[in-house]
């Protein structure tokens, strides 16, 4: 019988002494322990999908207000207002990816900076360039919270192919392809802007006839005839309430006519 020398098994258990365990943030506090089990980390153990808010620490504003939404298919919806300096929302969508803990998520986007996010029970925690935990005087700052569940559109405006009939006063022809779509089962809406197709996410409060539509996001085909594209996309980042009857549904801004008309071309999917 061979046997290994005794150097041989001192040394070894010295490197297994030493191994560095697999740290990262505690999923309920944001403190950092040990990941023993990946099978319970945020990704698989967390209801985590949804949209989180917050106000982030600005370098040079009173903050950055925040609204970063997480769909379970890898799609992420961002919108930003620089508080104090701008107005101006800007909205970002685009796809995620989680770190090898299933921890962390990245988002995909054009410019590295204030892309990773440590995800939490209702609670996404910001991380620095490296992504660790940011320290320091407005460390609790860097907080995003879970808003509850979005108000889902309900029959007859969900799951109702919308065609577009009018746009900004303009009569359409009646094999107009331009339509639209709000999901009954999630915030999400889609159709046909006249060449690409788009999709979205939407926010109602039908208690005040709010609607509004963020995040879209469109395929890049190239078209040659002409549409009313650019217009129709113009609206939906503008209007802000709606009305609607069984077989009627116009977009509005303020007290102002109606940007868009449509007509119900029946259910979504014909």
């Amino acid at each position: 019988m061979n046997y290994l020398p005794a150097s041989f098994l001192v040394a070894s258990m010295l490197l297994l002494g030493c191994a560095e365990p697999d740290v990262s943030l505690n999923a309920d506090n944001g403190t950092t322990a040990a990941v023993a089990d990946p099978a319970h980390s945020s990704r698989n153990a967390l209801d985590w999908d949804g949209r989180y808010e917050g106000v982030l620490p600005c370098a040079d504003c009173e903050g950055i207000k925040t609204k970063l939404t997480l769909h379970q298919d890898g799609h992420y919806q961002l919108e930003t207002q620089y508080l104090g300096k701008s107005n101006e929302v800007f909205r970002e969508d685009g796809n995620f990816d989680w770190d090898s803990s299933g921890q962390i998520v990245r988002l995909q986007r054009p410019q590295p900076g204030g892309d990773q996010f440590f995800v939490g029970e209702n609670i996404l925690w910001q991380l620095d360039l490296n992504g660790q935990r940011i320290t320091g005087k407005l460390a609790d700052h860097y907080q995003l919270h879970k808003a509850p569940p979005p108000q889902l559109a309900t029959a007859p405006l969900a799951d109702t192919k919308w065609q577009l009939t009018e746009l900004m006063g303009q009569p359409l022809a009646a094999d107009n392809p331009i339509y639209i779509v709000f999901s009954g089962t999630e915030a999400r809406v889609y159709g046909h802007a006249g060449c690409n197709r788009f999709f979205g996410g939407y926010e109602l409060n039908s208690d005040a006839l709010r609607l509004r539509v963020s995040g879209v996001g469109m395929t890049q085909m190239a078209c040659l005839q002409d549409n009313y594209e650019s217009e129709f996309l113009d609206v939906l980042q503008s209007f802000d309430n709606f009305n609607l009857t069984d077989d009627s549904l116009t977009l509005n801004r303020a007290r102002m006519a109606p940007l868009a008309r449509f007509s119900a071309a029946g259910p979504a999917g014909e």
